[in-house]
């Protein structure tokens, strides 16, 4: 379902379940876009991000190469257990540290390639929806700028949480033609602006003391500190102070 922002003048647009392990973004049309962006051009631009989006095909070759290796690790592990029962050794039975080694090897594949997908996954998409969104943000009428939003949620049996989906969802801000990361590019650069401007500041505003302050304040002779500025000799020696 589409949903419209309350705060800000937002469209999201969610991802559907279209097939088996197959997802993509809605592509009916919302009425909030009426006489901003047509229908027709609309779902182009959906039918083209898309596009974009990977088959599951790794992640089926990923699941079933993450199988095998449970099956095969599983396998060595009865097989050397049985066996060193069998036996009667009291060695450890190098079969089960194959298995254990399978398992595991099979564990650490299955991660590092589902995150590798995953962020290439997202990869395609930041980049189709910037190359929509800089086709919207351009126009002379109502621009709108076109992002995609990540979440994380967590579902299963309620105080059980422990499956975790990444959500995406394509936001579509009306009446904002600039992008969140030349919002960025220009808050940082305003940013080290206003830090480096009060040391120029500070210099230009620096004045230093006069040299006839510092000179005046002991006695030449003595050395004794001169406590009231308008007296013309020393309280100690007697030295006349100098005038300048």
């Amino acid at each position: 379902m589409i949903e419209t922002s309350v705060n800000t003048n937002s469209v999201h647009i969610p991802m559907v379940q279209t097939g088996c392990l197959k997802a993509e973004f809605d592509s009916t049309y919302p009425i909030h876009l009426n006489g901003i962006i047509s229908q027709d051009e609309f779902r182009e631009s959906i039918h083209r991000i898309n596009r974009t989006i990977p088959s599951n095909r790794i992640l089926i070759i990923l699941g079933i190469g993450f199988g095998l290796f449970l099956v095969g690790g599983m396998i060595c592990f009865i097989v050397g257990g049985v066996t060193a029962v069998k036996s009667h050794r009291n060695r450890f039975p190098p079969l089960v540290g194959v298995g254990i080694a399978l398992i595991a090897l099979g564990m650490m594949i299955f991660t590092i390639g589902c995150c590798i997908v995953q962020s290439q996954y997202t990869k395609r998409l930041r980049q189709a929806i910037a190359e929509e969104s800089i086709k919207y943000s351009s126009r002379s009428t109502t621009s709108c700028s076109w992002r995609l939003d990540t979440s994380i949620t967590w579902f299963g049996r309620y105080g059980y949480h422990n499956n975790r989906r990444v959500v995406y969802h394509l936001v579509i801000d009306i009446g904002r033609s600039i992008t969140p990361a030349m919002e960025n590019a220009m808050y940082s650069s305003s940013q080290k602006a206003s830090e480096s401007t009060p040391i120029f500041s500070r210099q230009d505003n620096y004045v230093p003391p006069p040299y006839s302050n510092q000179s005046s304040g002991f006695c030449s002779q003595c050395g004794t500190p001169r406590q009231d500025l308008t007296a013309k000799f020393c309280s100690s020696c007697g030295k006349l102070f100098h005038q300048y």
